[in-house]
């Protein structure tokens, strides 16, 4: 009688790891939902200047075993006093989204090959708008608790519209190019409550290259609630002959929600 108890409590202790490794990895292969942060900022000026500045921006991803979804969308909108007709003018609209599919494959899924396409509308810019898409192989350098470095490359297509229409998909005058695409996006988790990142793009084309870099400094109040410095450059290496700058900067502190 004896020996039967120790045999089956040999069994249930040897049983025990295999079911708890077993049970992590079913959590493991678990499908996540959809991370979402909603950011928004607004910004109002009185007195000498009379300004307002409102800015909202949603980051979604979902992160799985073989498939990773990212979509962004951005808009921001600025209104401005005029000194001489005192009236109140319209001096920024910018909406920008795009939306980006990676298959991960090799060790650890460390390798992918990526999709995306991204549409940046800026009435300021000097283009009616300004639309791209790429495929193309990344990888992910870095995959620590603290960091994680990707760098993607590959070949795409891009539309430089420069009829100045107010529709948002026709255009009368346009240059289409063929790109090279190159983006590197780096994440820092500097503690619980705090985080860097880096999120950088580049399109070569043979007339205009443009340039995409934002960086970001979050620090969490709780939960769902956060604090976001962030820093956002865009860069056209050729604008039309019509005063506009080649690039544009923008700095933001934004209350962020997270689902």
């Amino acid at each position: 009688m004896m020996r039967k108890q120790c045999l089956v409590l040999a069994c249930a202790l040897a049983a025990g790891p295999a079911l708890s490794y077993a049970q992590e990895a079913e959590e493991t292969a678990k499908p996540r939902g959809w991370d979402i942060e909603l950011e928004g900022s607004y910004l109002l000026k009185s007195g000498n200047t009379r300004s307002q500045n409102l800015a909202a921006v949603a980051n979604l991803t979902h992160d799985g075993r073989l498939w990773r979804h990212t979509g962004k969308m951005e808009a921001v909108n600025e209104m401005s006093r005029n000194d001489e007709t005192r009236e109140d003018e319209r001096t920024a609209e910018r909406y920008y989204g795009s939306y980006k599919l990676d298959r991960k494959f090799g060790y650890e899924g460390r390798n992918y090959i990526f999709n995306i396409v991204t549409y940046d509308k800026d009435n300021f810019s000097g283009y009616h708008y300004q639309a791209s898409y790429a495929v193309g192989l990344g990888r992910r350098f870095l995959d620590t608790e603290t960091h994680t470095l990707d760098l993607e490359a590959g070949p795409g297509y891009r539309v430089d519209c420069l009829d100045p229409s107010d529709s948002y998909t026709s255009c009368q005058d346009k240059e289409e190019s063929l790109i090279g695409r190159f983006a590197a996006k780096y994440e820092w988790k500097i503690s619980e409550t705090a985080s860097f990142k880096e999120d950088f793009t580049t399109e070569v084309g043979d007339e205009n290259t443009v340039v995409r870099a934002e960086t970001s400094l979050t620090s969490k109040i709780n939960d769902h609630f956060s604090l976001r410095l962030s820093h956002l450059l865009k860069r056209n290496s050729k604008v039309p002959d019509d005063g506009s700058h080649r690039s544009d900067q923008e700095t933001r502190v934004s209350v962020v929600y997270t689902f």
